[in-house]
């Protein structure tokens, strides 16, 4: 799957298409999505559902998802770094928005689809302000810069965050024991991320007080991949980080986090990035200093 590394703080995109050919995973970037026009199936982390006009979607970094798109649809899309929203906090929204949307988008890659609920008037609110933006990139070209644009940004963020806080209609980010004893699971496995017979499935059973085969299956129903592919997909993006953000050498990187050497991390990173993790640090210095401010 194709994935999209950004490197401006804020991009926004409209367009109209019969299939859906962007980027299918985030890796350090946020991403709001609204259905102008048109009709489809809407995949993230391996769930299902239905768009229609007015839908609008909540992605961020651990989310990959795809369009299977039914009538020609009209997107309207929104990608932002977090280092922008904490810019955008600093300058005035209210300090647990940004705050909020990502802990929404943590939930939302346990399989629940990020999808946001709007009435009609609220659906239409945010529709003209959507517009407005985007007439304002057209204009402006250097979205980021722009003091008005900033603030209809701002102004964006804040009424989802609004929607965000329970007074008014959003899918419910865990709305079953199962979900919730998902997110226990979940906390358990970056608590000892670096301790692999911590988190075989057999201790992991043994903690929870389940069988190895009913933990197993339970995690699979609500996120979509087994507890393996989930372990394996968070290490290598605490890999990913490290690369980015530390001076760390490889060796130590793959005793922090366990691999058995570096080997064995560099043949795992190259068959989840198409490079290794020397090449991958290698691109990231030749990159602008502007590209390395995102959080981990």
């Amino acid at each position: 799957m194709k994935c999209h590394i950004q490197h401006e703080p804020l991009i926004v995109e409209e367009f109209k298409t019969t299939a859906w050919t962007n980027p299918g995973h985030l890796r350090n970037h946020f991403e709001l999505i609204s259905i102008r026009k048109g009709s489809g199936t809407y995949v993230v982390n391996n769930q299902h559902t239905r768009y229609m006009v007015g839908s609008l979607f909540l992605l961020g970094p651990a989310d990959s998802y795809s369009f299977a798109i039914e009538q020609p649809t009209e997107f309207g899309v929104l990608r932002f770094t977090e280092a922008y929203l904490k810019d955008l906090t600093a300058n005035g929204i209210h300090p647990r928005t940004w705050q909020l949307l990502r802990d929404y988008t943590l939930h939302a890659s346990l399989g629940l689809g990020g999808s946001i609920i709007l009435n009609t008037a609220e659906r239409q609110h945010l529709d003209t302000l959507f517009t407005i933006l985007f007439a304002e990139y057209s204009n402006r070209g250097q979205l980021f810069n722009d003091t008005l644009a900033e603030s209809l940004m701002g102004a964006v963020l804040s009424f989802v965050g609004r929607q965000l806080t329970g007074n008014v209609g959003v899918t419910p980010p865990v709305p079953s024991h199962a979900g919730g004893f998902v997110q226990r699971l979940l906390a358990h496995i970056r608590r000892h991320i670096s301790q692999p017979d911590c988190l075989r499935v057999e201790r992991l059973a043994a903690e929870f007080a389940y069988s190895p085969k009913h933990l197993s299956a339970l995690f699979k129903q609500e996120t979509g991949e087994s507890l393996r592919q989930y372990i394996l997909r968070y290490k290598l993006k605490l890999v990913e980080t490290r690369l980015l953000l530390s001076t760390l050498t490889i060796s130590q990187i793959a005793d922090e986090l366990a691999f058995t050497d570096v080997c064995h991390l560099n043949k795992l990173f190259k068959k989840h990035y198409d490079t290794t993790p020397t090449d991958y640090r290698r691109h990231l210095a030749t990159l602008p200093p502007s590209a390395h401010e995102y959080g981990a």
